[in-house]
C-alpha cells in the first residue's frame, strides 16, 4: 500500500520535476555574482582593461563596456556593504561620473552614469555620445524547436535628473537603457545564413512616457550588433507602457518568439534580410546598459533575469 502511494506521488511529481529541468536559466550568471571584464573606454581600441571582482575565486562572464566616456570604472572606489559590492568613479571635483553596484544575493545589477560629467556644454549631432553597457553569452537557443521563449525581470528607476531641460532636442538627445539579446542564422539553407541582429526591449528613455510605444528597426552601425536592432512597442511587454515613478518596481513576463517573428517580417519588408523564419536563427548572448546621448543623469537596478525555452 505505501509503495503504491508512493509510486504514485513520484508518477504525479514527474511533470514538474522535468518542467523544472526545461526551465534552465539561459542566462550566464544571472546574480552578476562572478564579477565583471571592462573595456577601455576608447572605442578605437577596444580591449579589455582591468576586471571588477565580486567573487575573487570566479573566472567574469559579463563584460562592462564604457564608449566614449572621460573615465574609466577600473580606476574605481570599491565599497562592500553587506551583500552589496560597489564600483564607484568620480568624474570633476567631487561629482560621480559613473558606478556599478551588485548584489550577488538578490541577482540585483546597478547601473548609474551620470553624463553632466562627460559633457562640456551641449551634445553636438557629430559628437560621440556616451554608453555604459554590460553582456553576456547565453546558452545557445536553437528556435527551430521553441514553443516559446520566455523572458521575466523586474526594474526600478532609482534616479534621473534631467540637466538640460529646453536646451534639449529630441532628434538629438536623450537617456535610453535597453536590454537586447543577438540572435544569429544557423540555417545553411537560407539567404540569410550567418547574418546576425539584435531585439531590444527599451525600459527607459526620457523622451516617452515610459519606453517608446510604437515599434522601431534601426539599421546597424556596428558590427557586433548585426544587421539591425529591432524594438518592438512597449505595449508588448510593460503594462500601459508609463513611466514608472523613482524606486517603483516595473516586473514584466514575456514570450519573445512572437516578437522575434515580427522583427523578422519588418526586416524583410525593409530589405535588410531576404525572406525568414524564426526556426533559422538561434540565441547567443544578451547586453544591457545606457545610452546617454544628451546631459542626463541617472540610474536603473535589474533583478530576477530570467531566460528560458519551452
Amino acid at each position: 500500500m505505501k509503495r503504491s502511494l508512493l509510486l504514485s506521488v513520484a508518477f504525479l511529481m514527474f511533470p514538474l520535476i522535468s518542467g523544472a529541468q526545461q526551465a534552465k536559466n539561459a542566462i550566464h550568471d544571472p546574480f552578476f555574482a562572478r564579477g565583471f571584464n571592462v573595456v577601455c573606454p576608447d572605442p578605437a581600441v577596444d580591449t579589455l582593461c582591468g576586471v571588477l571582482l565580486v567573487d575573487s575565486t570566479a573566472t567574469p562572464v559579463w563584460t562592462v563596456r564604457q564608449y566614449n566616456s572621460k573615465f574609466n570604472i577600473v580606476n574605481n572606489r570599491f565599497e562592500n556593504i553587506g551583500n552589496r559590492y560597489n564600483f564607484r568613479v568620480s568624474g570633476n571635483g567631487n561629482m560621480l561620473a559613473k558606478s556599478l553596484s551588485v548584489n550577488p544575493v538578490k541577482g540585483a545589477l546597478t547601473m548609474e552614469c551620470n553624463a553632466s560629467a562627460e559633457y562640456k556644454g551641449i551634445r553636438r549631432l557629430d559628437q560621440p555620445w556616451v554608453s555604459m553597457t554590460a553582456d553576456a553569452p547565453t546558452d545557445t537557443i536553437s528556435l527551430s524547436n521553441c514553443q516559446g521563449l520566455r523572458l521575466s525581470l523586474a526594474y526600478r528607476v532609482l534616479s534621473y535628473e534631467d540637466c538640460m531641460g529646453f536646451l534639449a532636442d529630441k532628434e538629438i538627445h536623450s537617456a535610453t537603457y535597453r536590454i537586447a539579446f543577438l540572435l544569429r542564422n544557423v540555417n545553411r539553407e537560407s539567404l540569410s545564413y550567418g547574418k546576425q541582429f539584435r531585439l531590444g526591449l527599451v525600459l527607459f528613455d526620457n523622451r516617452y512616457m515610459g519606453a517608446p510605444c510604437h515599434a522601431n528597426l534601426e539599421r546597424s552601425s556596428s558590427p557586433h550588433s548585426g544587421e539591425f536592432t529591432y524594438y518592438p512597442k512597449s505595449a508588448m511587454y510593460i503594462h500601459n507602457a508609463k513611466l514608472p515613478k523613482v524606486k517603483q518596481i516595473v516586473e514584466f513576463n514575456v514570450d519573445l518568439l512572437p516578437i522575434v517573428k515580427e522583427a523578422l517580417g519588418a526586416a524583410v519588408a525593409d530589405n535588410l534580410l531576404p525572406d525568414t523564419v524564426e526556426g533559422d536563427w538561434e540565441i547567443v548572448s544578451c547586453d544591457m546598459g545606457w545610452e546617454m546621448k544628451g546631459t542626463y543623469n541617472a540610474s536603473i537596478q535589474v533583478k530576477k533575469l530570467h531566460l528560458t525555452a519551452h
